[in-house]
């Protein structure tokens, strides 16, 4: 017997991969403020990630699977990790290059309830990214390295080596190596945590306040000490001396 068209139809979709899809997020994804076209931002996250094994998406790919462009799907993004329904995360792949991944633990823990619409989750960008943007450049491979560095083999927690590009921004020093200094500082004061960094902070503010008003004091008992009069040699030399002898006190002024 001959198979008919639909059959071989029907065949042919049933040997392509499928998604497995919670149904909770069919139908709750409007209950928990979720447009359309950002349901379909996230499925195909989703089905890339269990197809493919990455969620590894580049804003071209990703806006073209969900049929909008880089700067639309880009945008729907940008909301969705704003209002806590997805995170972006970053990594070194096995050839130490830096990428970045999108993570949907945000999506669930909202459908499992543990999170509110009310908290609303900062865009995080990646160092890479900060680093970037702040040097007004894209960083160079050597400086990549150094970063990894930074993150990798010294150990450095992310949020510090993004709180010493900070200092070298507010100190005008777009320089690789004045943070590599500022880290060597903070970990040679055993800076742990942001509790201790921001007590050091405050010890080298008060340090400088304190260095300040010494440096003040001294100025004002430098000049007090230049404006006091000098008490002449012989006060009454002065009163007896002759203006008609003045080439003579020129000449000879001790005598």
């Amino acid at each position: 017997m001959q198979t008919s068209g639909r059959h071989i139809a029907n065949g042919d979709f049933l040997s392509t991969p499928f998604v497995a899809v919670p149904y909770d997020l069919l139908t709750t994804h409007a209950h928990i403020g979720l447009h359309a076209h950002e349901l379909v931002v996230l499925l195909q996250i989703l089905a890339n990630g269990q197809v493919r094994g990455t969620t590894e998406l580049s804003p071209q790919d990703l806006g073209d699977l969900c049929g909008m462009s880089s700067k639309e799907v880009m945008g729907c993004v940008e909301r969705l990790v704003l209002e806590g329904y997805l995170a972006i995360g970053e990594k070194f792949d096995e050839h130490g290059a830096h990428v970045t991944y999108f993570d949907l633990q945000p999506l669930w823990d909202r459908i499992r309830g543990k999170t509110s619409k009310k908290e609303v989750r900062q865009f995080r960008k990646d160092p890479l990214t900060l680093f970037e943007e702040e040097f007004g450049r894209p960083l160079s491979a050597m400086e990549c390295d150094q970063l990894r560095t930074w993150l990798g083999e010294n150990g450095y927690p992310e949020w510090l080596v993004i709180e010493a590009l900070k200092e070298s921004v507010l100190a005008n020093k777009y320089s690789f190596r004045y943070i590599d200094r500022i880290l060597f500082d903070w970990q040679r004061h055993n800076i742990q945590s942001r509790q201790d960094l921001d007590n050091y902070r405050q010890q080298y503010r008060d340090k400088a306040v304190r260095s300040e008003a010494d440096s003040g004091r001294k100025s004002v008992g430098s000049r007090n000490k230049a404006a006091a009069p000098t008490k002449p040699k012989s006060a009454d030399r002065e009163q007896v001396r002759d203006e008609r002898y003045a080439n003579f006190y020129q000449l000879f002024p001790d005598g």
